[in-house]
């Protein structure tokens, strides 16, 4: 994973309470279960992915 700062034409898009994550369309089967989650608190502070599977 990493930043890019160019969006590909066939680049998926999903918003969230004002936050924006621009994905390649052929990673779409492996994050479609995942969750972004973000936390500020001073030990734990940045973007997280957890697996939703039960």
């Amino acid at each position: 994973m990493a930043l890019e700062e160019l969006q590909d034409a066939e680049d998926k898009v999903v918003e969230s309470n004002g936050t924006k994550v621009v994905y390649a369309k052929e990673l779409e089967e492996y994050i479609e279960r995942l969750t972004l989650d973000y936390s500020d608190k001073w030990y734990n502070k940045g973007f997280r992915l957890t697996n939703d599977v039960n």
